[in-house]
């Protein structure tokens, strides 16, 4: 692990970010808190880190836009030094079906869930590479192959190219110290659930076994801690598995 530690969390300031922030903090991590709409969320994040002694701050971008993806990446490194564990946690739901989905709607589900995580990866890696150390952490969903459901076309297409994209860049960078794994969570109430509409929070807690944010952020520890240094193009389901009723 590099003696500069430093971490950048897309989506980091509320939910499962928001849980991974904090962890990492506490792991010895500086973090770059990301988010593109919630500051209050993210500088709440920061301001708690700060208390108990850790470095973090908040970094503004849309990571639908590459050149803002690219920005944020760049922004971290001259706040805090070039990020060598990066978690592409930042990620978006349209509930509707392929009849009612529209254009501008699947665009941007693949956008923030899709390209998003591979234009932050993209520009992450060369200082991952310089260092000859790094962590990419992904989130998959069970909607990208392990739980089909209906309405979910662009977020599970999103999700499953997730997966895909993980085992190729494991591969790429298997001999540069680096890692690529995908963490699958189960149901995690969050803000982004209960925005997805159509009973989504109540459908969910009727269905699955709710998971804590702080179960997910154990997984991101033990994924970027040296204990996993030889895992490595995996998905680690986090979600006592799937559907219960």
């Amino acid at each position: 692990m590099p003696i500069d530690k430093v971490a950048l969390v897309t989506g980091g300031g509320r939910g499962i970010g928001g849980a991974v922030s904090r962890r990492l903090a506490e792991e010895g991590f500086a973090v770059a808190v990301n988010y593109s709409r919630s500051a209050d969320g993210a500088q709440a994040v920061v301001k708690e880190i700060e208390a108990r002694g850790g470095r973090a701050v908040a970094v503004r971008a849309d990571i639908s836009v590459a050149e803002e993806a690219a920005g944020l990446v760049a922004a971290t490194t001259e706040l805090l030094g070039a990020p060598t564990v990066l978690v592409n946690n930042a990620g978006i739901n349209e509930n509707a079906s392929a009849r009612s989905l529209g254009p501008r709607a699947w665009d941007r589900v693949l956008g923030v869930n899709l390209h998003g995580a591979y234009y932050c990866t993209h520009a992450a890696l060369p200082g991952m590479y310089a260092a000859g150390w790094g962590r990419v952490i992904f989130f998959g969903s069970p909607s990208g192959g392990r739980s089909i459901a209906p309405t979910m076309t662009a977020y599970a297409a999103a999700k499953a190219g997730i997966v895909a994209m993980t085992k190729v860049l494991a591969k790429e960078v298997a001999r540069r110290g680096i890692t690529a794994n995908t963490i699958v969570p189960g149901f995690v109430d969050t803000d982004m659930v209960r925005d997805a509409g159509g009973g989504s929070s109540d459908i969910m807690h009727e269905t699955w076994p709710e998971i804590p944010a702080a179960a997910i952020a154990d997984a991101v520890a033990f994924l970027v801690s040296d204990q996993a240094a030889y895992v490595s193009g995996e998905e680690l389901g986090v979600w006592l598995g799937g559907p219960v009723r």
